[in-house]
C-alpha cells in the first residue's frame, strides 16, 4: 500500500541517482533512536538546514514530529553565519560547516550550538584541525539513504576518535573486505555495503574508501579517500586522486588540483613525507573545479569523466 512508504533519492555519489521507497515505520524507528542518542527532548530546537529533497533533510522533520521538537527551518546554503540561531541540535554538511568555521562570528554561532553532526561527506584535514583549534566536537555520521540516516557515529574534532561506533540495534561484519549492515530494527535483510572498512569488533570500524574507486597499480591497491587525507596535512587545498591508464601498471596514481599551475607549488618530495611509496601520485593535473553532487559531495565519476582528457604530467 503507497500510503506505507514514503519516496526518497539517493544522492548519486556512486552512480546515477534514484528514488528507492522507505517504510514510513523505518523512518519513525531512526528518528527515535536518533531522539534517544542524543537526548533531544519536547521543545528543544533543532535546525533544518538541508534540502528536504534527501533523507538527511526529511528526518530533521520526522525528529521534530515525534518529539515535539522545536523545528527551525533556515536556507539550503553554504553561508549560514547571519541566520543561525543557538539551538540544542543542528545536522550540517562539510561545506556548510566549513562556511561557519570561516569567521569567527560563525564558530561563535557553531559552539551556541549543544550538538552538531555531519553527514554526507568526510570532513578534510584542514577542517578537522580547525575544529580542535577552536575547541569544537562534532558528531561525524556513516550512513545512507537505505539505512534510513545513520548506524554508526564517531566524535571530531576536540575530541576525536578512530572508529565509528554502531548506534543501539545495529552491527557490522565484512564480506569480501567491504562492510555489511545489520539492521533488524530497520529492516530484514542485511545491506552489503562497498565500503571497505577495518572491523575492529562488531559494534566498530575505520573507514578506508569505497571499493568501487579503488586504484590496481602494478598490484598494488590504493584507495583514493584514504590517500587524499593524507595529503591534505600538508597541502590546504581542494584535490582528488584517480587512476590514470597505463600499459605497465594497469593504472597509476594521479593526483588532481583544483586551482592553476601557477597557483599551487606541489612537489613530490613533500608527499613522500605522508604517503607509502607505491601512494605517491606519478603524475598531475589541474581542474578549475570539481563535480559535486546536489548535496555537495565530491561526485568521483563525473569528475573523472570531466578530466579524462587533461594534460597530465609527471609530478617531479
Amino acid at each position: 500500500m503507497e500510503g506505507e512508504y514514503i519516496t526518497c533519492r539517493t544522492s548519486g555519489s556512486t552512480g546515477i541517482p534514484q528514488k528507492i521507497k522507505i517504510k514510513k515505520q523505518a523512518l519513525i524507528v531512526s528518528a527515535k533512536n536518533t531522539n534517544s542518542f542524543f537526548q533531544l527532548e519536547a521543545k528543544d530546537k533543532i535546525a533544518l538546514c538541508m534540502s528536504v529533497d534527501y533523507i538527511a533533510g526529511k528526518m530533521m522533520i520526522v525528529r521534530a514530529l515525534i518529539a515535539g521538537l522545536t523545528l527551525a527551518v533556515y536556507p539550503v546554503s553554504a553561508n549560514l553565519v547571519e541566520e543561525l540561531h543557538p539551538c540544542e541540535f543542528i545536522a550540517l554538511f562539510p561545506k556548510q560547516l566549513q562556511g561557519l568555521m570561516n569567521s569567527m562570528e560563525g564558530i561563535k554561532k557553531l559552539k551556541q550550538c549543544q550538538k552538531i553532526l555531519i553527514g554526507g561527506a568526510p570532513i578534510s584535514k584542514p577542517l578537522e584541525k580547525q575544529l580542535k583549534n577552536n575547541k569544537i566536537s562534532i558528531f561525524q555520521s556513516y550512513g545512507m539513504t537505505e539505512t534510513v540516516t545513520h548506524v554508526a557515529l564517531k566524535t571530531t574534532g576536540y575530541r576525536n576518535e578512530a572508529y565509528y561506533k554502531a548506534i543501539p540495534g545495529v552491527s557490522f561484519k565484512v564480506v569480501e573486505d567491504c562492510l555489511k549492515i545489520h539492521y533488524p530494527e530497520m529492516q530484514q535483510n542485511p545491506i552489503q555495503t562497498n565500503d571497505l572498512v577495518e572491523l575492529k569488533d562488531t559494534s566498530q570500524f575505520k573507514w578506508i574508501g569505497r571499493s568501487d574507486f579503488i586504484i590496481n597499480s602494478g598490484g598494488y591497491k590504493v584507495s583514493p579517500e584514504n590517500v587524499e587525507e593524507k595529503i591534505q596535512e600538508i597541502l590546504n587545498v581542494e584535490l582528488m586522486i584517480t587512476g590514470v591508464p597505463d600499459t605497465e601498471f594497469g593504472e597509476k596514481v594521479g593526483l588532481v588540483l583544483q586551482g592553476s599551475k601557477d597557483s599551487i607549488n606541489i612537489h613530490k618530495s613533500q608527499l613522500k613525507l605522508v604517503l607509502h611509496p607505491y601512494e605517491v601520485p606519478k603524475l598531475v593535473t589541474f581542474v578549475h573545479s570539481f563535480e559535486r553532487t546536489a548535496n555537495g559531495k565530491l561526485d568521483r565519476k563525473s569528475s573523472v569523466s570531466k578530466i579524462r582528457k587533461s594534460a597530465w604530467e609527471i609530478l617531479l
